[in-house]
Protein backbone atom coordinates (compact mmCIF):
# COMPACT_ATOMS: atom_id res chain seq x y z
CA UNK A 1 0.00 0.00 0.00
CA UNK A 2 1.31 3.49 -1.01
CA UNK A 3 1.93 5.09 2.02
CA UNK A 4 0.30 8.58 1.10
CA UNK A 5 -2.81 6.45 0.35
CA UNK A 6 -2.63 5.27 3.84
CA UNK A 7 -2.03 8.52 5.51
CA UNK A 8 -5.46 10.20 3.44
CA UNK A 9 -7.27 7.12 4.52
CA UNK A 10 -6.53 7.33 8.01
CA UNK A 11 -6.95 11.06 7.80
CA UNK A 12 -10.82 10.62 6.37
CA UNK A 13 -11.53 8.00 9.12
CA UNK A 14 -10.00 10.42 11.91
CA UNK A 15 -12.96 13.11 11.17
CA UNK A 16 -15.78 10.79 10.28
CA UNK A 17 -18.17 9.91 13.56
CA UNK A 18 -17.16 6.46 14.47
CA UNK A 19 -13.88 6.44 12.63
CA UNK A 20 -11.41 5.41 15.03
CA UNK A 21 -13.60 2.16 16.01
CA UNK A 22 -13.57 1.76 12.39
CA UNK A 23 -9.78 1.89 12.15
CA UNK A 24 -9.53 -0.36 14.97
CA UNK A 25 -11.24 -2.96 13.26
CA UNK A 26 -9.12 -2.64 10.18
CA UNK A 27 -6.19 -2.97 12.13
CA UNK A 28 -7.51 -6.31 13.48
CA UNK A 29 -8.44 -7.83 10.01
CA UNK A 30 -5.87 -6.39 7.49
CA UNK A 31 -3.83 -3.81 9.40
CA UNK A 32 -1.22 -5.09 12.27
CA UNK A 33 -3.05 -7.16 14.14
CA UNK A 34 -4.01 -9.52 11.66
CA UNK A 35 -0.81 -12.07 12.50
CA UNK A 36 -1.63 -11.24 16.24
CA UNK A 37 0.20 -14.36 18.07
CA UNK A 38 3.30 -12.88 16.04
CA UNK A 39 2.27 -9.55 17.43
CA UNK A 40 2.44 -10.79 20.79
CA UNK A 41 5.73 -12.29 20.29
CA UNK A 42 6.90 -9.03 19.08
CA UNK A 43 5.61 -7.41 22.19
CA UNK A 44 6.88 -9.93 24.57
CA UNK A 45 10.71 -9.34 23.20
CA UNK A 46 10.30 -5.21 23.87
CA UNK A 47 9.31 -6.39 27.10
CA UNK A 48 12.10 -8.67 27.94
CA UNK A 49 14.47 -5.91 26.39
CA UNK A 50 13.28 -3.80 28.90
CA UNK A 51 13.35 -6.23 31.95
CA UNK A 52 17.35 -6.03 30.60
CA UNK A 53 17.58 -2.69 30.86
CA UNK A 54 15.66 -2.56 34.48
CA UNK A 55 18.01 -5.35 35.51
CA UNK A 56 20.82 -3.17 34.50
CA UNK A 57 19.99 -0.12 36.66
CA UNK A 58 19.02 -2.48 39.56
CA UNK A 59 15.66 -2.14 39.43
CA UNK A 60 13.33 -4.59 42.25
CA UNK A 61 10.20 -5.37 40.35
CA UNK A 62 8.78 -7.89 42.85
CA UNK A 63 6.34 -5.82 44.80
CA UNK A 64 6.53 -2.96 42.92
CA UNK A 65 3.97 -0.63 41.91
CA UNK A 66 3.91 0.13 38.25
CA UNK A 67 1.94 2.64 35.35
CA UNK A 68 1.61 2.39 31.86
CA UNK A 69 1.23 4.80 29.48
CA UNK A 70 -1.09 3.76 27.01
CA UNK A 71 -2.56 0.68 27.04
CA UNK A 72 -3.31 -0.07 23.31
CA UNK A 73 -6.01 -3.29 22.15
CA UNK A 74 -4.67 -5.94 25.09
CA UNK A 75 -2.63 -5.13 28.22
CA UNK A 76 0.36 -7.36 27.16
CA UNK A 77 2.93 -6.09 29.05
CA UNK A 78 1.39 -5.07 32.34
CA UNK A 79 0.35 -9.00 32.67
CA UNK A 80 3.68 -9.80 32.21
CA UNK A 81 5.16 -7.65 35.01
CA UNK A 82 2.07 -9.63 36.90
CA UNK A 83 3.05 -12.44 36.28
CA UNK A 84 6.71 -11.88 37.46
CA UNK A 85 5.26 -10.45 40.77
CA UNK A 86 4.75 -6.64 40.35
CA UNK A 87 2.42 -5.49 42.99
CA UNK A 88 -0.31 -3.22 40.81
CA UNK A 89 -0.22 -2.01 37.36
CA UNK A 90 -1.92 1.10 36.86
CA UNK A 91 -2.12 1.32 32.74
CA UNK A 92 -3.89 4.45 31.33
CA UNK A 93 -4.93 5.38 27.81
CA UNK A 94 -6.51 8.38 25.81
CA UNK A 95 -8.99 6.28 24.34
CA UNK A 96 -10.77 2.57 25.23
CA UNK A 97 -9.06 0.43 22.73
CA UNK A 98 -9.12 -2.34 25.13
CA UNK A 99 -10.19 -5.59 23.50
CA UNK A 100 -11.91 -8.32 25.71
CA UNK A 101 -11.50 -10.94 22.90
CA UNK A 102 -8.25 -10.09 22.15
CA UNK A 103 -6.97 -10.18 25.32
CA UNK A 104 -8.45 -13.69 26.86
CA UNK A 105 -6.36 -14.49 22.86
CA UNK A 106 -3.51 -12.81 23.82
CA UNK A 107 -3.27 -14.43 27.87
CA UNK A 108 -3.40 -17.93 25.36
CA UNK A 109 -0.60 -17.04 23.43
CA UNK A 110 1.65 -16.32 26.57
CA UNK A 111 1.77 -19.95 26.81
CA UNK A 112 4.64 -20.96 24.80
CA UNK A 113 6.54 -17.98 26.15
CA UNK A 114 6.00 -18.79 30.10
CA UNK A 115 9.45 -20.32 30.62
CA UNK A 116 11.20 -17.08 29.00
CA UNK A 117 9.06 -14.97 31.02
CA UNK A 118 10.17 -16.44 34.06
CA UNK A 119 13.73 -16.52 32.97
CA UNK A 120 13.46 -12.76 32.11
CA UNK A 121 12.04 -12.04 35.76
CA UNK A 122 14.20 -15.01 37.46
CA UNK A 123 11.09 -16.64 38.65
CA UNK A 124 10.54 -19.91 38.96
CA UNK A 125 8.70 -21.24 36.12
CA UNK A 126 5.86 -23.31 37.88
CA UNK A 127 5.17 -20.11 39.84
CA UNK A 128 4.54 -18.59 36.18
CA UNK A 129 2.52 -21.21 34.83
CA UNK A 130 0.30 -20.99 37.96
CA UNK A 131 -0.04 -17.17 37.86
CA UNK A 132 -1.16 -18.07 34.16
CA UNK A 133 -3.47 -20.71 34.50
CA UNK A 134 -5.20 -18.68 37.12
CA UNK A 135 -5.91 -15.98 34.78
CA UNK A 136 -6.93 -18.08 32.25
CA UNK A 137 -10.23 -19.28 35.00
CA UNK A 138 -11.30 -15.57 34.37
CA UNK A 139 -14.78 -15.49 33.77
CA UNK A 140 -15.03 -12.01 32.12
CA UNK A 141 -12.20 -9.03 31.32
CA UNK A 142 -12.89 -7.58 34.49
CA UNK A 143 -12.16 -11.10 36.56
CA UNK A 144 -9.08 -11.24 34.42
CA UNK A 145 -7.68 -7.82 35.56
CA UNK A 146 -8.94 -7.91 39.04
CA UNK A 147 -6.65 -11.44 39.44
CA UNK A 148 -3.63 -9.74 37.58
CA UNK A 149 -3.61 -6.40 39.86
CA UNK A 150 -4.45 -4.25 36.51
CA UNK A 151 -6.71 -1.22 36.61
CA UNK A 152 -7.45 -0.10 33.30
CA UNK A 153 -7.85 3.79 33.55
CA UNK A 154 -9.13 4.99 30.12
CA UNK A 155 -10.00 7.24 28.91
CA UNK A 156 -7.52 9.08 30.83
CA UNK A 157 -5.22 12.45 30.47
CA UNK A 158 -1.70 11.23 31.29
CA UNK A 159 -0.84 14.61 31.75
CA UNK A 160 -3.15 14.66 34.87
CA UNK A 161 -3.67 11.15 36.14
CA UNK A 162 -4.91 11.85 39.70
CA UNK A 163 -2.13 9.25 41.44
CA UNK A 164 -0.94 10.68 44.63
CA UNK A 165 2.39 11.78 44.35
CA UNK A 166 5.18 9.22 44.86
CA UNK A 167 3.21 6.76 44.67
CA UNK A 168 4.85 4.81 41.62
CA UNK A 169 8.43 2.74 41.41
CA UNK A 170 7.89 2.86 37.61
CA UNK A 171 6.53 4.58 34.79
CA UNK A 172 6.98 3.25 31.41
CA UNK A 173 5.77 3.14 27.98
CA UNK A 174 6.05 1.00 24.57
CA UNK A 175 6.12 2.85 21.16
CA UNK A 176 3.66 5.33 22.40
CA UNK A 177 6.03 8.87 22.82
CA UNK A 178 6.17 8.95 18.90
CA UNK A 179 2.87 9.39 18.30
CA UNK A 180 2.56 12.63 21.27
CA UNK A 181 2.67 15.75 20.21
CA UNK A 182 5.85 17.10 22.09
CA UNK A 183 4.00 19.82 24.42
CA UNK A 184 2.34 16.76 25.04
CA UNK A 185 5.40 14.74 26.12
CA UNK A 186 6.54 17.98 28.23
CA UNK A 187 3.60 17.88 30.47
CA UNK A 188 3.30 13.91 30.68
CA UNK A 189 7.56 13.88 32.02
CA UNK A 190 6.38 16.86 34.38
CA UNK A 191 3.57 14.14 35.37
CA UNK A 192 5.84 11.26 35.60
CA UNK A 193 8.01 13.67 38.02
CA UNK A 194 4.96 13.86 40.41
CA UNK A 195 3.90 10.36 40.22
CA UNK A 196 7.29 8.82 41.07
CA UNK A 197 8.64 8.31 44.66
CA UNK A 198 12.41 9.63 45.05
CA UNK A 199 14.46 7.39 43.48
CA UNK A 200 11.99 5.66 41.40
CA UNK A 201 12.20 5.59 37.21
CA UNK A 202 10.55 5.81 33.95
CA UNK A 203 11.25 3.61 30.63
CA UNK A 204 10.67 4.55 27.58
CA UNK A 205 10.79 2.54 24.35
CA UNK A 206 10.66 4.57 21.25
CA UNK A 207 10.11 3.70 17.17
CA UNK A 208 11.71 7.35 16.15
CA UNK A 209 11.12 6.48 12.82
CA UNK A 210 8.67 6.65 10.08
CA UNK A 211 6.23 3.90 10.38
CA UNK A 212 4.85 4.45 6.80
CA UNK A 213 7.81 2.19 5.86
CA UNK A 214 6.16 -0.63 7.23
CA UNK A 215 3.14 -0.59 5.14
CA UNK A 216 5.46 0.72 2.13
CA UNK A 217 8.76 -0.97 1.69
CA UNK A 218 9.56 1.44 -1.85
CA UNK A 219 10.21 4.33 1.59
CA UNK A 220 13.11 4.81 4.21
CA UNK A 221 12.41 4.74 8.02
CA UNK A 222 13.72 8.52 7.71
CA UNK A 223 11.71 9.13 4.65
CA UNK A 224 9.58 11.31 6.35
CA UNK A 225 12.60 13.65 7.61
CA UNK A 226 12.28 14.92 4.01
CA UNK A 227 9.03 17.16 4.31
CA UNK A 228 8.44 20.50 5.98
CA UNK A 229 6.11 20.41 9.01
CA UNK A 230 3.40 21.97 6.23
CA UNK A 231 4.20 19.19 3.55
CA UNK A 232 3.67 16.66 6.41
CA UNK A 233 0.77 17.90 7.68
CA UNK A 234 -0.88 16.74 4.45
CA UNK A 235 -0.59 13.02 5.76
CA UNK A 236 -0.08 13.31 9.38
CA UNK A 237 -3.24 11.76 11.08
CA UNK A 238 -4.95 11.56 14.42
CA UNK A 239 -5.18 7.76 14.39
CA UNK A 240 -1.28 7.51 13.60
CA UNK A 241 -0.09 10.88 14.37
CA UNK A 242 3.66 10.59 14.40
CA UNK A 243 5.31 13.83 15.38
CA UNK A 244 9.11 12.74 14.07
CA UNK A 245 11.10 13.97 17.33
CA UNK A 246 14.77 13.16 16.56
CA UNK A 247 16.36 10.84 19.65
CA UNK A 248 17.62 13.45 21.95
CA UNK A 249 14.65 15.59 21.84
CA UNK A 250 13.48 12.51 24.38
CA UNK A 251 16.20 12.62 26.44
CA UNK A 252 16.47 16.73 26.74
CA UNK A 253 12.51 16.62 27.76
CA UNK A 254 13.07 13.83 30.35
CA UNK A 255 15.83 15.79 31.49
CA UNK A 256 13.90 19.11 31.53
CA UNK A 257 11.31 17.89 33.62
CA UNK A 258 14.10 16.97 36.99
CA UNK A 259 14.82 13.48 35.82
CA UNK A 260 18.35 11.80 35.10
CA UNK A 261 18.96 9.88 32.24
CA UNK A 262 20.89 6.96 33.46
CA UNK A 263 20.55 4.42 30.93
CA UNK A 264 20.32 5.20 26.69
CA UNK A 265 19.78 2.59 23.88
CA UNK A 266 19.55 3.51 20.24
CA UNK A 267 19.77 1.36 16.91
CA UNK A 268 20.03 2.59 13.28
CA UNK A 269 17.83 0.10 10.51
CA UNK A 270 20.35 -0.77 7.86
CA UNK A 271 20.34 1.52 4.71
CA UNK A 272 18.87 4.33 7.14
CA UNK A 273 22.43 6.25 6.86
CA UNK A 274 22.63 5.51 3.53
CA UNK A 275 19.00 6.71 2.52
CA UNK A 276 19.68 10.04 4.23
CA UNK A 277 22.29 10.63 1.92
CA UNK A 278 19.74 10.34 -1.26
CA UNK A 279 17.16 13.25 -0.09
CA UNK A 280 17.68 16.99 1.44
CA UNK A 281 16.83 16.86 5.14
CA UNK A 282 13.74 19.46 5.52
CA UNK A 283 15.42 22.93 7.19
CA UNK A 284 13.27 21.56 10.78
CA UNK A 285 15.91 18.99 11.23
CA UNK A 286 19.30 20.52 10.15
CA UNK A 287 20.02 21.32 13.52
CA UNK A 288 20.73 17.17 14.00
CA UNK A 289 23.74 15.01 12.76
CA UNK A 290 23.71 12.45 10.38
CA UNK A 291 24.10 10.27 13.17
CA UNK A 292 21.13 11.78 15.67
CA UNK A 293 18.64 11.92 12.43
CA UNK A 294 19.62 8.29 11.04
CA UNK A 295 18.22 6.79 14.71
CA UNK A 296 15.26 5.03 14.33
CA UNK A 297 14.60 3.46 17.89
CA UNK A 298 15.47 4.91 21.53
CA UNK A 299 15.19 3.22 24.50
CA UNK A 300 15.98 4.68 27.73
CA UNK A 301 15.75 5.16 31.53
CA UNK A 302 15.27 7.99 33.70
CA UNK A 303 15.29 8.23 37.20
CA UNK A 304 13.81 11.16 39.95
CA UNK A 305 16.62 11.81 41.84
CA UNK A 306 17.40 10.35 45.44
CA UNK A 307 17.74 6.56 43.81
CA UNK A 308 20.63 4.13 44.26
CA UNK A 309 20.78 3.19 40.52
CA UNK A 310 23.64 2.99 38.28
CA UNK A 311 24.06 4.95 35.15
CA UNK A 312 24.72 2.82 32.13
CA UNK A 313 24.98 3.93 28.58
CA UNK A 314 25.03 1.41 25.48
CA UNK A 315 24.90 2.14 21.54
CA UNK A 316 24.04 -0.27 18.85
CA UNK A 317 23.95 0.04 15.00
CA UNK A 318 21.21 -2.83 14.49
CA UNK A 319 17.62 -3.33 13.75
CA UNK A 320 15.33 -1.71 15.30
CA UNK A 321 12.73 -3.82 18.34
CA UNK A 322 10.33 -2.63 15.71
Amino acid sequence: MHWRLKGLAQKGLSIIPGGGYLNDGLQIKCGGLRHFEQNIADKLEDWRLSMRYLQQVGFAWDGANLIEIGTGWCPTLPICFSLVGARRVLTYDISRHMNTGLTFRMIAALEPHLDSIAEAGGVCPEDIRARHHELLQAKDLNALLERARVEYCAPADTRATGSPPGSADLVYSNSVLEHVPKQIIRSLMDEIMRMLRPGGLTLHNVGCNDHYAFVDRRISFVNYLRYSEARWSRWNNRLQYQNRLRAPEFLELAAEAGLEVIYKQVAVRPGTREALTTFEVAQEFQRFSAEQMAITTVDFVAKKPDGPFRSVEATINAASRQ
